[in-house]
């Protein structure tokens, strides 16, 4: 959304915003949903009970497919291959993988328009970002398969839970559906196409938590979607104050799931709930299925090796870093993409009898919940957003010193300017509020832990309930 329609939206009242959030449903409906939703979503259905051989197969076809693709349409594509003497007729099964190298964040942002598909039109991709876990943001291209795709294979997961399209769900992301310097409710806007309710995760605190409550009681949602650390906040206030709030699901994505969280939100929400891995890159899905044994690769949606340091692959049960290859997006393809991501494949074979290969939890995104002075509790990775089109920032880190100070570490990239600071201290406020001061530190590099790890938001206010 451009800065004169953000504005506009958050000086309308609510119903026009609910308008405005159902029309943004209704654009994505005729792209995602329909017939072509149903017939792939059928097909994906029948895909998850093929054996694992036949899997293989249908990911050595559309790896061909991709390949083939890549060297005709992607100059990039062209030209690496081009490099290490690779032939699309080299690529004949996964296996044949290993001959391409490794993709980069920094390649990735080095050879942008070069990865764009010569054979589409700019206007025929949709824009995405993701900031990732170590808060370098990352800009990329949708094609209309990809979305359609992966909006199949988020349903499929949902339907493992019993959540069908057309059910009632509560959404608690990263979007500001509500202007944060709203002071009363309601702090939600409706999504009427989808039968969705998008709450907001920047206005949740002691003083409003009732409200929330009330509401989604009143909305009776079939499921609850959010950011694990967001949701755990709701199912906490609901246990402190001896209350459920009976649904069919929830599901959580994009942080690590912690053992006691996993229990507080089933607890409070009288449920199962259902883990997914996924990243905006759309190289890569799993998904948690009803045995909660693990994540099951979606071998039909992209294809996962572990490797370690020197990108070889590790054994079963072995911690390796995650590379993936997406299947469906010829609009930018992404082959043998480095996530960052480190997991581990479970030697073991789910008892649900899918043939999709189990995977541990990704390890590197254990951040801190950021406290504001008037006690709103924000998930770290809702802090993400405004570095998502931040393109001069090589690392960041924010450290919460105390209920007023916020400082954000920023390892500069040549062409950082002031403006950029401005662009993120006011994007920051916007979501923190005017209570809390924003200094910016700009450092040469961001300290990793005696592990090894990278923690990209540190809390130093300990959670009060």
């Amino acid at each position: 959304m451009n800065r004169t329609l953000e504005n506009i939206y958050n000086l309308s009242p609510a119903v026009f915003q609910n308008a405005c959030v159902s029309l943004y449903g209704l654009k994505l409906y005729f792209r995602e949903y329909g017939k072509k939703f149903h017939r792939l979503l059928d097909k994906f259905e029948k895909m998850q009970w093929y054996s694992y051989e036949d899997l293989k197969e249908y990911q050595d076809k559309k790896l061909i497919g991709l390949v083939k693709h890549c060297y005709e349409n992607v100059p990039y594509y062209r030209k690496v291959m081009d490099k290490n003497s690779i032939k699309p007729s080299d690529i004949q099964t996964v296996d044949d993988l290993h001959k391409f190298p490794v993709l980069t964040r920094k390649d990735i942002k080095n050879n942008f328009s070069s990865l764009i598909a010569k054979n589409y039109r700019r206007s025929e991709l949709t824009i995405g970002h993701t900031s990732g876990t170590t808060g370098s943001p990352l800009e990329f291209l949708y094609d209309r398969r990809i979305c359609l795709v992966k909006n199949v294979t988020d349903w499929r997961q949902k339907r493992w839970a019993g959540i069908n399209p057309g059910d009632k769900i509560a959404f608690f992301l990263g979007r500001v559906v509500v202007p944060i310097t709203r002071k009363k409710p309601p702090f939600w806007r409706s999504n009427w196409i989808m039968n969705h309710k998008f709450f907001s995760s920047f206005h949740l605190s002691g003083e409003n938590i009732d409200t929330y409550i009330e509401e989604l009681e009143r909305f009776k949602p079939a499921a609850l979607e959010g950011y694990p650390s967001t949701v755990y906040i709701i199912a906490r206030f609901l246990l402190s104050r001896n209350k459920t709030l009976p649904l069919k699901a929830a599901f959580t994505s994009s942080e690590t799931l912690y053992p006691q969280q996993r229990e507080a939100i089933e607890k409070a929400f009288e449920c199962e709930l259902f883990d997914f891995y996924g990243l905006a890159e759309r190289v890569i899905f799993a998904t948690e299925c009803a045995a909660h044994e693990g994540h099951h690769l979606n071998m039909d949606f992209g294809i996962t090796e572990v490797v370690d340091k020197d990108d070889q692959p590790v054994n079963r049960g072995e911690l390796g870093r995650i590379i993936a290859t997406g299947l469906h997006n010829f609009g930018m393809p992404l082959i043998r993409y480095k996530t960052g991501d480190i997991t581990a494949l479970k030697p073991d074979k789910c008892s649900c009898g899918r043939n999709f290969p189990l995977m541990e939890d990704v390890t590197t995104k254990a951040e801190d919940i950021i406290t504001t002075y008037d006690g709103r509790l924000i998930s770290s990775s809702i802090l993400t957003h405004p570095f998502k089109p931040m393109h001069n920032i090589a690392e960041s880190q924010i450290i919460q010193e105390d209920l007023k100070n916020i400082r954000i570490k920023i390892v500069r990239l040549p062409k950082y300017s002031e403006e950029d600071t401005r662009y993120l201290t006011s994007e920051l406020g916007k979501r923190l509020g005017g209570d809390m001061e924003i200094h910016v530190e700009y450092v040469d590099s961001i300290p990793r832990t005696k592990a090894g790890k990278f923690r990209w938001v540190i809390s130093k206010v300990p959670l009060e309930f």
